[in-house]
């Protein structure tokens, strides 16, 4: 994953440890239509359109309304979405048996480097909401 971000100079990247095992920290990752909008402050809903072995075609509404589509990789640790308007990585392992290291890419062909600093912002964000919805009993 680093270096698929690493050649994508549009992008911004972090990376955490999180103190979850992995398998809950990724079965909650990767459960797009139930998190994301938890997750992510750009995504108002997401709907999975089609599933085929690891391939997804997802439908994103964005806080104001829009809707864009991307094409989705997505294997156990591993996560890669493209779209007209935004490029996504994210990969996960286990750091022992009870936190998950997770590296986490995000970004705008179009907006180029000049969006970056709001697309670390936002991925400080996603991780702090990640830290408090696994961290929540309920």
């Amino acid at each position: 994953m680093r270096a698929l971000a690493a050649n994508l100079p549009h992008v911004a990247i972090d990376e955490a440890v999180f103190d979850a095992p992995f398998d809950r920290f990724w079965s909650f990752v990767e459960d797009f239509e139930s998190n994301t909008a938890r997750i992510e402050g750009s995504v108002s809903q997401l709907k999975i359109l089609e599933r085929n072995g690891d391939r997804l075609r997802l439908n994103v509404r964005s806080p104001i309304g829009l809707w864009h589509e991307f094409g989705v990789v997505l294997r156990p640790g591993f996560c890669v979405m493209q779209g007209r308007f935004g490029q996504v990585g994210m990969a996960a392992r286990p750091e022992g048996e009870t936190q998950t290291r997770y590296f986490h890419f995000e970004g705008a062909r179009m907006l180029g480097r000049f969006a970056r600093p709001f697309f670390a912002w936002n991925i400080r964000q996603d991780f702090r909401r990640i830290r408090s919805l696994l961290s929540d009993p309920d």
